[in-house]
């Protein structure tokens, strides 16, 4: 715990980050909520990100919600069955749309929508990555999250799906096309969505095996674009 607390302290102090995000950290939570509470000891008061699946329970969320500034779910399915075939967790929507209520009573809506500001500080922004030939769940998806929470809800439309390994599932060897990330961006429009944070597909990289956003770990610097 001590070389990863000084690991994001001299994050915090040579990079000036504006935030610290944990990434999926479910399986290291104990770990997580200690390391906030001693940076919060140490006058570090940046926004703590939670980047997480959606497929959370209340009861851990509520143990989150001292920790956490800033929620960034997921909402992946709306069809049960895609779900248990791709993650394994047939009750996806029901438990992903309870999670995203809880981080919405905890925080609120992302903010800094209504004024323009430059950074977030607080609340729930919702993301949904387009699976390529699964329109149909995206669209409904997008359906659920507006019955549940409204138009208000700040959503995130993300195209960057990216095949790095061979798939059984045909569709998912292959990128998004923008015709289907713009039948799920109408459906976005159609239903009314306030906050809509959008990722139109790019044209096809040189090697579409490894787009410039995928992370290359064989590298010091994985997450950052090659000169």
């Amino acid at each position: 715990m001590n070389d990863l607390l000084g690991r994001v302290e001299a994050m915090i102090r040579k990079e000036g980050v504006h935030n610290v995000n944990f990434v999926t950290p479910d399986h290291f939570f104990p770990h997580v909520f200690g390391l906030v509470a001693e940076l919060r000891k140490r006058g570090h008061e940046l926004p703590m990100v939670f980047n997480l699946s959606g497929y959370q329970s209340r009861e851990m969320l509520k143990l989150a919600a001292p920790c956490a500034d800033i929620y960034l779910p997921d909402f992946k399915y709306a069809d049960r069955r895609l779900a248990g075939r791709l993650s394994g967790c047939r009750d996806y929507p029901d438990v992903g749309l309870a999670a995203i209520a809880e981080m919405i009573a905890q925080k609120g809506f992302i903010d800094g929508l209504e004024d323009d500001s430059l950074l977030a500080s607080k609340g729930v922004l919702v993301r949904h990555l387009i699976l390529p030939g699964f329109v149909e769940n995206s669209l409904d998806a997008l359906t659920s999250l507006f019955v549940e929470f409204g138009a208000a809800l700040p959503l995130s439309l993300m195209s960057q799906y990216c095949p790095v390994i061979s798939h059984d599932e045909g569709t998912l060897n292959r990128p998004l096309t923008r015709e289907e990330y713009d039948r799920v961006y109408g459906h976005a429009l159609d239903l009314g969505f306030q906050h809509l944070f959008v990722q139109i597909p790019e044209e096809p990289e040189a090697d579409p095996r490894r787009p410039s956003f995928v992370p290359d770990f064989r590298l010091e610097r994985p997450f950052l674009a090659p000169d």
